[in-house]
């Protein structure tokens, strides 16, 4: 693969840590000023007859979203390191994409009940999105392995 390639993918592969490290940061400050800051503009409303629900939410949400950036740093740490040693599609981004479906369904699940959990209500909410973006991530799962089994049979044909 060409260099200026390369390095294309790393300059947006580093473009996209930032900016998801970014988000990481500000949804971290958000969720510690709801809990712990009363001027905020959402305060958490903590409810005794939900409390526990409460608190799986927000920590389903601050563990989901730590996972799927440190997830996305992993693929992208692999994406370059492969390209690096010749490898367009490692073969161990397959199995990473499909636990990233999972905790995109955690994330979607949480952030269907996230308002209605800060608003202090009682409600368990499911959407669309819940199960449509953890099976579009399946589907390019699907795709990236057969890419990897695509450039692996150009490799043996060569």
């Amino acid at each position: 693969m060409k260099n200026s390639t390369q390095k294309s993918i790393r300059n947006l592969s580093i473009a996209i840590l930032a900016i998801s490290g970014v988000t990481l940061v500000y949804t971290y400050i958000q969720m510690i000023s709801q809990v712990w800051l009363d001027n905020f503009i959402t305060p958490l409303t903590w409810n005794a007859d939900i409390k526990g629900w409460q608190i799986f939410i927000l920590a389903a949400r601050f563990v989901g979203v730590t996972l799927l950036f440190v997830l996305c740093s992993i693929f992208l740490y692999r994406i370059n390191k492969g390209l690096g040693n010749g490898e367009i599609f490692p073969k161990s981004n397959i199995s990473l994409i499909r636990w990233t479906a999972l905790v995109a369904a955690l994330l979607a699940f949480v952030q269907c009940n996230y308002d209605a959990v800060v608003r202090g209500e009682s409600a368990l909410m499911l959407d669309s999105t819940t199960i449509l973006i953890p099976l579009i991530i399946l589907l390019f799962a699907g795709l990236y392995k057969m890419a990897y089994l695509t450039a692996k049979d150009s490799s043996l044909a060569i």
